[in-house]
């Protein structure tokens, strides 16, 4: 476990971002809060160019659900890029894409500001860095509108096999 964790760390300092810029998104978690209705969600960057994340309510994260039947294992469908102080964040399987920047990067209070657009809708967004997840919820499912749903509802069709945005790759 520490080998992995100093293999980690060695990932993320040797990124050419990291390296150019003092500060490189790869391993880092957000919560951010979109202008339009003022709703909550967390992305993650995974080293390597994955992404996570899922909605924030009452004091959980319901994991946006993907389908993993394309991908390889360790493999996510999603992906950011970071270039200097800019990033893109792409989930396709729930249509989300988040176009923005970084600010007083390498501080405590480092943010994320930017635009997401999601099935269409567009919202300013601003992202405060979590140091651990929040609980995790039961999730959303894909659904056939292309809108998020939960789980109990059923007008939703769950792609099979799926993987959980915020699980590690290789613990589906």
């Amino acid at each position: 476990m520490r080998s992995f964790l100093l293999a980690m760390i060695g990932v993320v300092l040797a990124s050419p971002p990291a390296t150019a810029d003092g500060l490189s998104l790869a391993g880092s978690l957000w919560q951010c809060t979109r202008a339009s209705d003022r709703s909550q969600f967390v992305i993650t960057f995974y080293p390597g160019g994955g992404v996570g994340g899922g909605e924030f309510e009452n004091g959980e994260v319901s994991p946006y659900i993907f389908d993993a039947s394309q991908t390889k294992p360790g493999e996510w469908p999603g992906k950011w890029e970071q270039m200097g102080q800019r990033f893109t964040w792409t989930f396709p399987d729930q249509s989300i894409r988040i176009d923005g920047g970084l600010s007083a990067a390498g501080q405590a209070n480092a943010r994320l500001t930017g635009n997401e657009t999601s099935s269409g809708e567009r919202s300013a967004i601003t992202c405060n860095a979590l140091s651990k997840l929040p609980k995790i919820g039961e999730g959303f499912v894909i659904p056939k509108n292309g809108r998020f749903i939960d789980l109990d509802q059923d007008d939703g069709e769950l792609k099979v096999p799926a993987g959980v945005s915020l699980q590690e790759p290789g613990g589906r």
